[in-house]
């Protein structure tokens, strides 16, 4: 460069940086020190490597390898260094050695290289951590991970790598903790009772620092590596999640790898990281149930709920579509889309806009559905004590905000006590069922101000509508083809299996 920018520095003086020193404005100060011997080779190597590459780059692969000959030559006449010879490169088609194996298949392979540091961040070409782990583990000599938690999701995606880890008699050792009772009992039951596996835990399932991801693997043949970043070991963070993930290798960075084996040896000696034995597994239970809430209690939603941006313009179709005075909205979307959210943030702009909360409704055909919007609508509210449910024999005190089955709606019949306009606002999960003769009384006899439907399936079998609810429109969508092609669900595949039942008189579709 031409000029020097204002800044900090750590760079070799030379003749071209000299000159640029001498060159700048009077009013700019360089500083300097004296390179410490320790650090010497390193910092010399790393300034010949620079510019080796930039020369190497404006050169033929027949003259790089001619002028790296030279070089070698060079170093290997001075006095001590004619061992140097034997690195001379030879002149061959095939010139990478990749494997030395007894086995017929060459082992895996990592996609990203074992000679040079790369980062991956979950985008883009990146391979995914989960395929670059079980890569790593083919043809490591001894494993090292330290992980703040271990879920099940996963370690079944490694399991495959793990067996045949144990199978060779490679020794693994893992460093965890039952940090917030997110590991899962059954993972850690599987690693410990494999006979190459040893496994060390901290037990304080709130106060414990250790939140370092890292995984080691290291090779005798001198590439080794490792992965350092923000990845557990569960499924999300492995395959889709937006985590960086640091790979260093033993011939670019073997300082780093010596700094990990030294730290990851003082957290195993450590008093707090006990080890971990089958028979500690109630030990491990109690700590992480300890920490969760009962069963009955524990929302099953615990994050902040924010919209994805597929929701994001469902929920401002729906605003839009109340704005031109239709009020009674159908939204289709896929099952895994998270329609039950949709509703609840729906729910939560009417409460913003209105400055209280409507009086609502929520009707659906299963307890099990109903139990889980309640949880959702209870998070995104911020409220664990929102709403009331009508089903399996539980009633209402209030009346206020009701999530009921619709079996038990009709049973209540609450538009007799408190009237057709009592609820302001209308949720109908799973709405292709509002042709069923079981949903005409909650259409047919409340009257609310909003009203919202949500399916993922609006075609009925048995040929009825159920748009004439919804003022005879689709307010938004995102059918199956779309979730699939924007990655929001897995792809699946269908198995039909033939039979003799006769379907020729339609009548088993007489309930759609």
């Amino acid at each position: 460069m031409d000029n020097l920018a204002i800044g900090i520095y750590e760079q070799l003086l030379d003749e071209e940086l000299q000159q640029q020193i001498d060159n700048a404005a009077p009013e700019l100060k360089p500083i300097l020190r004296k390179i410490d011997d320790e650090e010497a080779p390193y910092t010399y190597a790393l300034f010949i490597k620079q510019i080796l590459e930039q020369a190497l780059r404006q050169t033929s692969p027949d003259e790089q390898r001619q002028l790296l000959n030279r070089l070698i030559e060079l170093l290997s006449s001075q006095d001590k260094f004619d061992y140097l010879q034997r690195h001379k490169l030879l002149e061959r088609q095939s010139n990478v050695l990749t494997e030395i194996k007894r086995e017929a298949h060459p082992a895996p392979r990592p996609v990203t290289p074992l000679n040079s540091s790369a980062l991956l961040t979950g985008q883009g070409g990146d391979p995914s951590l989960e395929h670059e782990l079980r890569a790593e583990m083919a043809s490591a000599n001894e494993v090292y991970l330290l992980v703040s938690f271990i879920k099940w999701s996963g370690l079944r995606l490694l399991i495959p790598a793990f067996e045949q880890l144990t199978k060779r008699g490679v020794p693994v050792r893992i460093i965890s903790t039952s940090y917030m009772g997110a590991s899962d009992p059954a993972a850690l039951e599987w690693l410990v009772k494999q006979p190459n596996i040893e496994i060390r835990l901290w037990y304080d399932t709130g106060g414990t620092r250790l939140h370092a991801k890292a995984y080691h693997f290291l090779r005798n043949s001198g590439f080794s590596t490792a992965y350092i970043g923000s990845a557990n070991i569960s499924h999300a963070a492995m395959t889709q999640g937006l985590e960086w993930t640091l790979k260093v290798t033993q011939q670019d960075m073997p300082h780093i790898l010596d700094r990990f084996r030294a730290e990851f040896y003082t957290y195993w000696e450590s008093r707090e990281f006990e080890p971990f034995k089958l028979e500690d597994l109630p030990r491990f239970r109690k700590a992480i149930n300890g920490y969760r809430l009962p069963e009955d209690r524990r929302p099953r939603f615990f994050a902040d709920i924010t919209p994805r941006p597929f929701q994001q313009r469902i929920l401002e179709a729906i605003e839009a579509s109340r704005s031109n005075n239709f009020k009674r909205n159908l939204v289709v979307a896929a099952t895994g889309t998270g329609k039950t959210i949709i509703a609840a943030l729906d729910y939560k702009r009417l409460c913003e806009v209105s400055q209280r909360r409507p009086k609502l409704l929520f009707v659906v055909h299963r307890e099990q559905i109903l139990e889980q919007a309640l949880d959702c609508f209870r998070t995104v509210l911020r409220d664990q004590n929102f709403g009331e449910l009508l089903v399996g024999g539980k009633a209402p005190s209030e009346w206020n905000h009701v999530f009921a089955s619709i079996q038990s709606l009709n049973n209540q019949k609450p538009w007799l006590t408190y009237g057709s306009t009592h609820f302001e606002h209308i949720i109908v999960d799973e709405a292709h069922h509002g042709a069923a003769a079981s949903y005409r009384p909650l259409f047919d006899h409340l009257q609310s101000e909003t009203l919202l439907g949500l399916t993922a399936t609006p075609e009925r079998m048995d040929g009825s509508s159920i748009l004439p609810d919804f003022d005879d429109r689709t307010t938004a969508e995102i059918r199956l083809p779309e979730a699939l092609a924007e990655k929001l669900l897995c792809p699946f595949h269908y198995f039909g299996v033939s039979d003799k039942m006769d379907l020729s008189d339609g009548s088993f579709w007489v309930n759609g």
